[in-house]
């Protein structure tokens, strides 16, 4: 029986494909719920927001996991082979490589096209590298799949690059459970892991904030709106009497609600106009304020 690590490694082999496909699957569907779900409330565009965010923050959350499960894998479990260097690759075709992105969108793009370019996977490794640019490596090992022979690309710091040329020999780490998959002995990702994961928790946290359910350096705000009595009642506490006020008024989401509030005034009755004051959070919990004049 494989060890936990390994088995967990083996569910959590994300691809960047897939990943991506979430990510526009979730959007579509918060726009959509933006669209046809009371579209004219104010909160709506806010929970279409929200829900954006925290679909990106999921994925981001998956992906980093996923890569940190494996990476401890390969760590804990792993094994390395004996690789070479096939090609050296970058974005800006530094020391006369070929120039390596995404796909082009204005004029001439670079000579060699492939995933991993998008804002996602470009912020987040310029996180690591202070850098925008990439630098690649392509190389071939062997494997127990199709000829023997697999071939991989990694995303390697500037220093790293430097140092690899065309036909050097380098190591090559997989978990035992990874058959397409490899990444260079010197080329650790758990670093990356953490910038995805820290990168999920910022979106779910905007993702609350947009919803409305987590104040960021903000005092607690109140909102007042009109109000009409609905009935009076007078509440004795021993000698003393005071009037149990019960009012009636919308809150800022259209919906109608109903609170009650002590006074000491006994002049109020049924029918008067006054003000409901209630935190956004609890619209069903008011106070009674002034009469509306």
């Amino acid at each position: 029986m494989l060890p936990v690590g390994e088995q967990i490694a083996a569910r959590c082999l994300v691809t960047e494909k897939v990943l991506l496909v979430a990510l526009q699957v979730s959007i579509v569907a918060a726009l959509a719920y933006a669209a046809f779900t009371r579209p004219f409330r104010r909160y709506s565009y806010g929970t279409a927001g929200a829900l954006v965010l925290a679909a990106a923050g999921v994925v981001a959350l998956i992906d980093g996991f996923s890569l940190a499960v494996i990476e401890e894998s390969r760590a804990r479990y792993g094994q390395v082979v004996s690789g070479v260097v096939e090609e050296r690759l970058s974005t800006t075709g530094e020391l006369g490589t070929r120039t390596i992105g995404g796909r082009r969108r204005f004029g001439r793009g670079p000579t060699v096209r492939t995933t991993g370019f998008d804002v996602y996977q470009t912020m987040t490794r310029a996180v690591l590298t202070g850098s925008l640019d990439a630098w690649v490596i392509d190389y071939r090992y062997p494997c127990s799949i199709g000829n023997g022979l697999c071939r991989e690309r990694d995303f390697v710091p500037h220093a790293l690059w430097l140092r690899l040329e065309a036909g050097h020999t380098v190591n090559v780490r997989q978990s035992k459970e990874e058959t397409r998959t490899a990444r260079l002995d010197e080329n650790p990702q758990r670093g990356l892991a953490m910038v995805k994961t820290a990168l999920a928790c910022v979106l779910l946290t905007l993702a609350a904030a947009f919803s409305g359910r987590l104040t960021i350096f903000g005092r607690r705000k109140y909102v007042q709106a009109d109000a009409i009595v609905t009935s009076v009642e007078s509440v004795k506490y021993g000698d003393e009497v005071r009037w149990k006020v019960r009012f009636a008024y919308f809150d800022v989401k259209g919906n109608a609600q109903d609170s009650v509030d002590e006074v000491n005034d006994p002049n109020w009755k049924s029918g008067d106009g006054c003000y409901a004051v209630y935190s956004p959070q609890t619209p069903d919990v008011a106070t009674l304020h002034g009469r509306a004049i």
